[in-house]
C-alpha cells in the first residue's frame, strides 16, 4: 500500500484535473481522495476525473480555502488528491446520495453503503475503514446509521463539505455525480491497518450548565436562561473582558461548547460545539445536534494550544502502531473555524505534522464539521475538531 500526494492551482477544472492526473503513477492505483475550494465546479471535477481515471472509485469534497499536504499549506484556487496504489486482494468502493429535507437519512445511508459495497465486490463483509463526507446539517443521523449497517462501529474520518464565509457553496462528489446537499463515501478493503482518532484539543473552563431548551441544531435555552445570555457572560467571566452583544469569529472560536463523552483513566473527553451565530429566540445556532438535558461546558483554547493538538492526536494515535516505521501516511482533518483564527499559524501546524509523521504523505481538508474515532472506539461528529487516521503495516 502506498500513498502519494498531487496538487493543481489551474483554474479550470478539466486542466486541473489533467495536471495531476499526468504526475499520478497508475500501477495498481486503487483509489483517490480529492479536496478542492469552492472556485471549483464539483460536477466538472467529476467528470473530468471520470474521463481520465475510468473505473478508478474517488471521493471529493470541499474544503475552506485551501489544502494541506505533506508538501505544505495550499491555499486556492487548489485541487489537491491522494491517490492509494494497493495490493490487488484490497478492494475500494464509494457511492453518493443525494438529499433534501425530505429524505430519511438511515434511507439515504444504506443505499450509499449498498451502493458501494456492490462497487467494491464485498457485499455482506464489514469494510476495515470508512471516509465519510457529507454536506452540513445530516451528520450525527448518518453516522448513526452506518454504524446500525455493519452491527459494529467501522473506524470513520470525516469532515463536513465547507466553502469560504458558510454561504452554501459546498459540494461533494465520486465518480458517478456530484451534489451540494447530499451524502458520499468510500469503503476500504485495504492490505494495511488504519488507526483513527477525534480529538477536541480544547481545556474545560469552570463554567457548566444544562440544556434545558433546544430544537436539533438551535441551543436556546442553559439553565432557564437565554442560551446567548449565558454564553456570552460565561466567556465574559472567563476571559475577564466585556463583550459587544453580538459574535465575534475569533472569540467563539477560542471558547466553544462541549459535552462530556466519556472518560479515560478517569479524565473526560470531549465533543465540541461550534456556536455559528445569534438566532432571533436568543438562541445559538450550532454545526451540530443539541437535546434539552445535556450538561454543556465552556470549553477555552489558546492559539498555542490549537497548534500544538493536530500533531498531538496523531502522536496519540501513533501510540497503538508497534513501529513508528511502519506509517505508510494519513488522512487528517482541520476545522474551518480552527484554521482561519490560527491565520498565518496554520504554517506551523503542518510543520508539526510534517514532523510527526516523518515526512510521510497526508492530505488534510478544512471542513465544517469533524467526523472521527474517539479513544473508546465511538464514532462521533464534533466541531473545531481534529481527526486523524494513520496507515500502518503492523
Amino acid at each position: 500500500m502506498q500513498f502519494n500526494t498531487h496538487v493543481s492551482h489551474k483554474s479550470v477544472p478539466l486542466s486541473a484535473v489533467k495536471e495531476i492526473v499526468a504526475s499520478i503513477s497508475h500501477d495498481n492505483l486503487s483509489a483517490v481522495i480529492c479536496y478542492f475550494t469552492q472556485e471549483y465546479s464539483a460536477k466538472e471535477l467529476q467528470q473530468a476525473f471520470h474521463l481520465l481515471l475510468p473505473n478508478i472509485p474517488i471521493i471529493g469534497c470541499s474544503s475552506c480555502k485551501g489544502v494541506m499536504t505533506e508538501k505544505g499549506v495550499h491555499f486556492g484556487p487548489v485541487v489537491g488528491v491522494l491517490t492509494i496504489q494497493d495490493e490487488k486482494s484490497s478492494a475500494y468502493g464509494s457511492a453518493l446520495v443525494e438529499t433534501n429535507e425530505f429524505h430519511d437519512i438511515k434511507e439515504s445511508a444504506n443505499e450509499a453503503l449498498n451502493q458501494a459495497l456492490k462497487k467494491a465486490n464485498r457485499i455482506g463483509e464489514v469494510p476495515s475503514f470508512i471516509v465519510l463526507h457529507a454536506t452540513p446539517g445530516i451528520e450525527e443521523p448518518l453516522i448513526e446509521a452506518i454504524d446500525e449497517y455493519f452491527h459494529t462501529q467501522v473506524p470513520i474520518i470525516g469532515g463536513s463539505a465547507a466553502d469560504d464565509r458558510i454561504e452554501g457553496h459546498w459540494s461533494i462528489f465520486t465518480e458517478t455525480g456530484s451534489t451540494t446537499a447530499g451524502l458520499a463515501l468510500q469503503l476500504f478493503y485495504s492490505s494495511k491497518n488504519v488507526t483513527a482518532g477525534l480529538s477536541a484539543g480544547y481545556s474545560p473552563t469552570e463554567f457548566i450548565g444544562t440544556v434545558t431548551k433546544a430544537n436539533n441544531r438551535e441551543l436556546l435555552e442553559i439553565d432557564h436562561q437565554p442560551a446567548k445570555d449565558v454564553y456570552l457572560e460565561w466567556i465574559s467571566d472567563h476571559a475577564g473582558i466585556e463583550l459587544p452583544n453580538h459574535f465575534v469569529f475569533d472569540l467563539v472560536t477560542e471558547f466553544p461548547i462541549g459535552r462530556s463523552v466519556g472518560k479515560v483513566y478517569s479524565k473526560p473527553y470531549y465533543k465540541l460545539s461550534h456556536p455559528i451565530n445569534i438566532t432571533d429566540n436568543k438562541g445559538l445556532l450550532l454545526f451540530t445536534n443539541i437535546q434539552q438535558g445535556d450538561e454543556v461546558t465552556l470549553m477555552s483554547g489558546g492559539k498555542k494550544q490549537l497548534i500544538a493538538r493536530a500533531s498531538r492526536i496523531i502522536n496519540e494515535t501513533k501510540h497503538q502502531i508497534q513501529f513508528e516505521n511502519d506509517v505508510i501516511g494519513a488522512i487528517c482533518i482541520i476545522c474551518a473555524g480552527a484554521m482561519l483564527y490560527l491565520k498565518q499559524d496554520i504554517h506551523d501546524v503542518f510543520k508539526n505534522i510534517l514532523q510527526e509523521l516523518n515526512n510521510r504523505p497526508f492530505i488534510c481538508p478544512f471542513t465544517y464539521g469533524e467526523q472521527g474515532r474517539f479513544i473508546d472506539g465511538k464514532n462521533a461528529h464534533g466541531n473545531l475538531m481534529i481527526s486523524s487516521a494513520v496507515f500502518h503495516s503492523n
